[in-house]
């Protein structure tokens, strides 16, 4: 009892020193990896993805926190018979770590979304008739330098790094991509 006592009241003191921040970013990247997976594995010439996110974290300002977030990513898959355009509507978590460096707040983060709508477009460029619609998920990695104008306010920039593993099963069809976007992030701590 003593023990669970010690471990509430630790808990209970860290959330004392907890602020809530919201932030928005956006994203551009290129893979860097790709492989499709359809019947026959056919080759992926390139993959662009691109999109915009917002995310809640709850933590320290200097230490630990835990985030959720929402996404709205686009993909655009170019293979030898042409391109197949998705939009990827994300939940997700994200723990992260801030610290200072230099004179900048680094934000170092990790996390997994779960896509919960992947429409596509036409699946002729991968030899396929019809529209269908991706599921799956994004794992992430990422590193955010922000730049405090206020108190409140911070802006910055990032390097992400992508893992989509995203089937459509429908087609028993898979597509497993590794791609390195950069961001655009604004902070706000309530």
């Amino acid at each position: 009892m003593k023990k669970i006592l010690v471990v509430f009241l630790t808990i209970l003191s860290t959330l004392s020193f907890a602020e809530i921040y919201f932030w928005f970013d956006s994203s551009l990247g290129f893979s860097v990896y790709s492989e499709l997976y359809t019947p026959e594995q056919k080759p992926v010439r390139a993959l662009t993805d691109y999109g915009m996110q917002i995310g809640f974290d709850y933590g320290l300002q200097r230490g630990l926190r835990m985030g959720v977030n929402f996404a709205y990513l686009n993909m655009s898959i170019k293979t030898d018979l042409g391109s197949v355009d998705t939009s990827l509507i994300c939940v997700g978590i994200a723990p992260s770590f801030a610290f200072d460096f230099l004179d900048v707040v680094s934000q170092l983060s990790g996390g997994v979304q779960y896509v919960l709508a992947g429409p596509t477009g036409s699946l002729a460029g991968f030899g396929i008739s019809g529209t269908s619609n991706f599921q799956g998920w994004i794992y992430t990695g990422k590193l955010d330098l922000l730049w405090e104008l206020s108190e409140q306010f911070s802006v910055g920039m990032g390097i992400n790094v992508r893992f989509h593993d995203l089937n459509i099963l429908t087609r028993n069809l898979s597509l497993r991509s590794l791609s390195v976007p950069i961001s655009l992030k604004i902070s706000y701590r309530f």
